[in-house]
């Protein structure tokens, strides 16, 4: 609980962003918030901005545009805040890596507090203030919180000491952490618990709508929920129209204006997942024709920059290797890098940074970019890095589409009793997977393909007299389906359903087999996200 987090004093510089905040407050200073177009990076810009607000501040709030800007902060947009005033700029989630731009912003008057979870460069900003984690020799004990995990701790503690206090911070830290997919141990497991108890009675019209939205039941909003329903709408903002909009709907306090907004979203969203299929289309043509290198670099000027880190995450899960996707904007190349978790996509873009002209991140993700005759020698030089990296420091998967099953138990064990046991280790992600299940015994009732192209399979499975529903989100397209009557043994999660405001059980299908195969040794399969 509240009681095992570390005090955030322990981050070096701490003191000084709280002493400066406070010192803006105290003088009525025109402050900005300058976040990022993604989930995290918007969640913690909100988190700032209401805690600021509850400080009776009113804080500017930016996020520089994807295909302007680029990630971070820029010149253009320090320019323009120091033209309207602006004298401190909070960073969320960004910054750490922007030595030019804040050198650029102490020109012009401006002091900034640099917020942030990505990995230092050598050479840090001469900011105020430089608050993250991964600073080195930094004593804070958590290095895995994301840029809303660090803003949720900051601002929290900057709200104490000023016996004040602001609704709903936690439920946007949990939002930014599960969408950056942060390990669910520690300080990032405690925020989670912390913000699904403050969603499921948030009164913010926005969240409300999103969950609305997102949540089999709004009312006991999952990790999962927000993992792959809420985080992914978000994003589809900053994707492919402009982020402001989604971090506007987690802001307003107004409900008709928070139903357009929404509304909005959601169309955005849709066309966010269309375009995203038929993108992938193309991605897996070009991983097929690449050299079966392990790391794979690819590239299509045609992409929008916003789903080039969709594409590369995508990808990296249906190929389990780490995956380079980049565009062309301007006159330079952009890109994304996901991988696996054997491979850490900041070192390993450190290993190739002789071909960049900018990169950061972390392990599981980061990006580039890098002048278009750049391109072949990044591309072979990436290609070329060894798996694990950096060696020696994670296991390997010899097969690494293979899933690793936690209990293998007949069909009469599952139940309720086995469900509760199991939600007393939630919240679930990265980190702290769901337990997987081997059930034999079980019998086909039915089966059936159902979603967009049949990707989907939903079976009835019996249990002696009694029945059980199943459904496989991206599994199997390429296995016949069981037979009525056939006998077989399922690899799955097992998870509550509302069904008309009715708990049911249900298994979430991973992998399937007949007895005679044994699916323990089953064909191997790929895991993809559905979405």
């Amino acid at each position: 609980g509240p009681s095992d987090l570390h005090p955030v004093i322990l981050m070096t510089d701490a003191q000084a962003a709280l002493d400066r905040l406070g010192h803006a407050l105290d003088r009525g200073e025109r402050m900005a918030v300058w976040g990022d177009y993604d989930a995290d990076g918007m969640t913690a810009a909100a988190i700032w901005i209401l805690a600021l607000r509850a400080l009776g501040a009113d804080p500017r709030p930016y996020l520089p545009s994807r295909e302007r800007e680029g990630y971070g902060l820029s010149v253009l947009g320090i320019r323009a805040l120091a033209a309207e005033g602006v004298k401190l700029v909070i960073t969320c989630d960004c910054g750490v890596g922007n030595v030019a731009e804040i050198a650029e912003a102490a020109q012009l008057g401006l002091d900034v507090i640099v917020t942030d979870h990505h990995v230092a460069p050598t050479v840090l900003p001469a900011a105020v203030a430089v608050v993250d984690p991964h600073r080195p020799g930094d004593a804070y004990p958590d290095k895995d919180l994301t840029g809303a995990g660090v803003a949720w701790k900051l601002a929290s503690a900057l709200l104490g000491q000023r016996g004040s206090g602001a609704a709903d911070l936690a439920a946007l830290a949990a939002i930014g952490t599960l969408a950056d997919m942060a390990p669910l141990t520690g300080e990032s497991r405690i925020v989670v618990r912390l913000g699904l108890a403050e969603l499921a009675e948030t009164r913010r019209p926005g969240l409300r709508l999103l969950l609305e939205r997102s949540a089999d039941d709004p009312a006991e909003p999952t990790a999962r929920d927000l993992a792959f329903g809420l985080a992914p709408r978000l994003n589809a903002a900053g994707r492919i129209a402009d982020a402001m909009l989604a971090l506007d709907l987690l802001l307003t306090e107004d409900s008709v204006e928070a139903a357009r907004l929404d509304a909005e979203l959601e169309v955005l969203h849709r066309q966010r997942q269309a375009r995203t299929a038929e993108l992938m289309v193309e991605a897996r043509a070009l991983a097929d024709e690449s050299p079966g290198s392990w790391p794979l670099a690819i590239r299509s000027d045609d992409w929008p920059a916003g789903l080039v880190g969709l594409i590369a995450g995508r990808l990296a899960d249906q190929l389990a290797r780490p995956v380079a996707a980049a565009t062309i904007v301007g006159v330079a190349i952009r890109g994304s890098v996901r991988a696996p978790n054997d491979f850490h996509v900041a070192e390993a873009l450190g290993a190739v940074g002789n071909h960049l002209s900018q990169f950061g991140g972390h392990a599981g993700a980061g990006g580039f970019s890098l002048s278009t005759e750049q391109w072949p020698a990044f591309r072979d030089a990436f290609a070329a890095l060894p798996r694990p990296f950096p060696a020696g420091d994670r296991p390997v998967l010899d097969e690494p589409n293979l899933v690793a099953v936690d209990l293998v138990l007949p069909g009469s064990m599952v139940g309720w009793e086995l469900l509760t046991e199991f939600e007393r280790l939630a919240p679930f992600g990265t980190g702290n997977p769901e337990p997987v299940l081997a059930i034999h015994g079980l019998r086909v009732g039915s089966a059936r393909r159902m979603g967009t192209g049949d990707a989907h399979v939903s079976f009835r499975l019996l249990r002696g007299a009694e029945t059980v529903d199943a459904v496989g989100f991206s599994v199997g397209e390429d296995a016949p389906l069981p037979a009525e009557g056939e006998r077989i043994d399922v690899v799955a999660t097992l998870e509550r359903d509302t069904f008309r405001g009715l708990p049911r059980l249900r298994l979430r299908l991973l992998d399937w087999a007949s007895p005679s195969e044994s699916v323990i040794t089953a064909r191997p399969r790929t895991l993809a996200v559905a979405g």
